[in-house]
């Protein structure tokens, strides 16, 4: 195989770990904070404990694209052997 051939396909598989990554905690953080709205109607007096939950289960779901675009940065930048 050519090498611009392998340097197009490290490129697509870059473009995609950051997009799906991207995707990923969008919908991520859209069930959280939906299941934050649904837990504070069904129980108004347990707000805080509630609301510390849902930041800790954005700050994870947040981690997962973080840790994609240094997957992508280095396929993207490195020196294309893994």
């Amino acid at each position: 195989m050519s090498t611009l051939y392998i340097k197009a396909m490290f490129d697509i598989a870059a473009a995609l770990l950051l997009g799906m990554g991207a995707l990923g905690s969008g919908v991520g953080d859209g069930l959280v904070m939906s299941k934050y709205v649904e837990g504070i109607s069904r129980q108004p007096e347990a707000r805080g404990q509630i609301f510390a939950g849902s930041i800790l289960g954005i700050a994870f779901v947040e981690a997962f694209p973080v840790i994609a675009m240094a997957f992508g940065i280095i396929i993207l930048f490195g020196s294309g052997q893994l």
